[in-house]
């Protein structure tokens, strides 16, 4: 990694509060640490802790071994910047509660659905995840109450990003071990942590998203959402303890032995949550 050019970028374009935050985060990133990771061996259904992190990549192979040798780095500091609502930041998915993964794939393959208590002015709006298959029997829970008014669904965000139960689009992710003192640290530096006052973080969003990306950050739901962290500048690939596979990869021994190869102390998991190469010794 070179650590100077990445000093040198964010001299150049941050100031005040901002620039020290990514510097110190840039420092704790080349810094080494042992990392201890969970132990599994095939068969095993695989165990989230709350704060444990989950980020998927596009392609196969090629994005993969990218990641693995330079870390989880903002596109914003590796290639020309793009637009994006967030920026000099990599979104990770942050597990709220101890759960199996097969539970949290059930949960997220499903549909977000938003509905309204009562009508007028003192209507509330209320969102939730609808785990995958139970779309059909939930609305008609909403459907027999009188007071839901209107109700409208979407997918959820993590189909686009991770591998998923109702789409092929990705198909690798990596499940990130934040147990210790040292991921701690990393993981602080949240655009989403309210701690933060806007002028820190007003470099890390669009303008036309900044104002509510305010609102959304005080009043988080399951549609804005409220499972999103955007870490600022990154986090090295020494944190990565297991890698989910999809549908294409899950049957394609050529694959399976590449990610082994690459991360030989780290175990590999399917959509059913379930270990199907182990790193147990």
């Amino acid at each position: 990694m070179n650590k100077e050019k990445y000093k040198k970028d964010i001299i150049k374009r941050f100031s005040n509060k901002t620039r020290d935050l990514l510097l110190h985060q840039l420092n704790l990133f080349c810094e080494e640490h042992q990392i201890t990771k969970r132990t599994y061996e095939v068969g095993e259904d695989v165990k989230l802790s709350k704060g444990t992190f989950i980020h998927g990549i596009p392609g196969l192979l090629d994005n993969f071994d990218f990641t693995i040798e330079n870390g989880f780095i903002s596109t914003d500091f590796t290639s020309v910047p793009r637009p994006n609502k967030i920026c000099n930041s990599v979104g990770m998915w942050n597990i709220k509660k101890n759960c199996l993964l097969k539970d949290y794939i059930n949960e997220y393959s499903g549909f977000t659905i938003t509905y309204t208590i009562g009508r007028g002015p003192d209507s509330k709006q209320v969102s939730e995840l609808i785990p995958y298959h139970k779309f059909d029997s939930y609305t008609e829970e909403l459907n027999n109450k009188e007071e839901i008014w209107t109700y409208w669904g979407d997918k959820t965000k993590e189909v686009s990003f991770i591998p998923s139960l109702v789409s092929n689009k990705r198909q690798i992710a990596f499940i990130l071990n934040m147990e210790s003192e040292y991921a701690n640290a990393l993981a602080v530096n949240d655009v989403w942590n309210p701690t933060f006052d806007e002028e820190t973080i007003k470099p890390f969003l669009d303008y036309r998203y900044f104002p509510k990306f305010l609102d959304e950050r005080n009043n988080r739901n399951a549609s804005t959402t409220d499972r999103e962290s955007a870490i600022m500048f990154g986090l090295p690939s020494t944190l990565i303890e297991g890698v989910l596979v999809g549908k294409k990869i899950e049957n394609n021994q050529e694959m399976l032995n590449h990610i082994k190869d690459k991360l030989p102390d780290c175990y590999i998991c399917n959509l059913e949550g379930k270990v199907i190469i182990g790193n147990k010794n």
